[in-house]
């Protein structure tokens, strides 16, 4: 874990990426033995902080997550230069995208954030990015 470099709490995880060469993407996440809802008490919303570096070399900021049936949905931060940025981003994925890509929210077995492009994989770029305070909220009043 990172200590210093942190959003809130006292530590942040730091994903190093080299996508450089095969399989040219890099990801890290955890896989719940017990599936989690994320529709408790109305949440509508996932929302993840990351930063990363300046000096990173480009490359897609992605999460990818998979529910109990083994449905897949993979969502792309919408700024292609995301792994730059040198100050934390507040990223939220409204649920209604990950319902309509067809994975059960209410049932979510595995969770990764990950740089580079999975879906089509090609050679990329280097660095460290650090995500932190994952969480699903309710942010629709």
């Amino acid at each position: 874990t990172e200590q210093t470099i942190i959003h809130g709490g006292r530590q942040s995880m730091p994903l190093n990426y080299d996508n450089i060469n095969e399989p040219w993407f890099s990801r890290a996440g955890p896989t719940w033995a017990t599936p989690r809802d994320w529709t408790v008490n109305g949440m509508d919303t996932l929302q993840i902080f990351v930063r990363g570096e300046s000096a990173n070399e480009p490359d897609a900021l992605y999460i990818m997550l998979a529910d109990d049936g083994g449905n897949l949905a993979t969502v792309v931060h919408p700024d292609p230069d995301a792994v730059l940025a040198d100050t934390w981003l507040e990223w939220n994925i409204p649920l209604a995208d990950l319902i309509a890509a067809g994975v059960d929210v209410s049932a979510i077995r595995k969770m990764d954030i990950g740089i580079g492009s999975p879906g089509n994989p090609h050679p990329g770029g280097t660095g460290i990015i650090y995500v932190d305070d994952i969480r699903v909220i309710k942010l629709t009043p």
